[in-house]
């Protein structure tokens, strides 16, 4: 029952993860490979790629690239990411503001990267995803949550922060400039949502 409560705290959450899985299956099914994306059949769905993108003004490559991954365990990473922010955010920032969060910071995240690696196939959801843990990092920088759970929580997404810059030193297929944008972009959002939410919102940040 617990559990239930806490999925209809989260709607777009578990909206964005089935659209993703969606996406996913429908690739697979139409011929691609289960643990390696392909970057010409990506294109077809709508991956992200300058040439295409900027240059021939096919922007919306810049959504749609969110909801496509490069195997299950590109996918099922970004889907796990997503899913720990939005159990503890969502219900603080509800449903309106998170998707708004979600797309901006994910639009503005895939632009970066496209920017800066114009000759990259890109695809996924880790832009927007880093744009979410940069909303909750701005908010728990402010008065909006009790102060021990300001510091717990900052402890947590610094700690992911860590890892990610880590693991990024370690491969070369690592978006980073997706990464530092989208979250960057989350902490700006984030700081502008503090303005339109109560003490109250602040309250409902779920306990560990």
């Amino acid at each position: 029952m617990y559990i239930l409560t806490r999925f209809r705290q989260m709607p777009v959450t578990l909206l964005l993860i089935a659209a993703n899985v969606l996406v996913y299956l429908l690739t697979i099914m139409a011929g691609m490979d289960l643990w390696w994306g392909n970057g010409e059949q990506l294109l077809r769905w709508g991956a992200n790629y300058w040439p295409l993108t900027v240059g021939q003004r096919e922007y919306w490559r810049l959504l749609t690239s969110m909801f496509l991954h490069a195997g299950w365990w590109h996918l099922l990473t970004n889907m796990l990411g997503l899913f720990i922010a939005g159990v503890f955010l969502e219900r603080v920032v509800r449903p309106l503001r998170f998707i708004i969060a979600y797309l901006l910071t994910g639009l503005i995240a895939d632009y970066a990267s496209v920017l800066f690696h114009r000759n990259m196939v890109g695809v996924g959801a880790s832009g927007a995803i880093f744009g979410i843990y940069g909303v909750f990092f701005a908010l728990l920088t402010t008065r909006l949550f009790p102060p021990a759970a300001r510091h717990n929580f900052l402890g947590y997404i610094s700690l992911f922060i860590l890892l990610n810059l880590l693991v990024a030193g370690f491969s070369q297929d690592i978006d980073n400039a997706a990464h530092l944008t989208g979250f960057l972009c989350g902490m700006l959002t984030g700081y502008a949502f503090y303005f339109t939410l109560t003490e109250a919102d602040g309250l409902r940040l779920p306990r560990r």
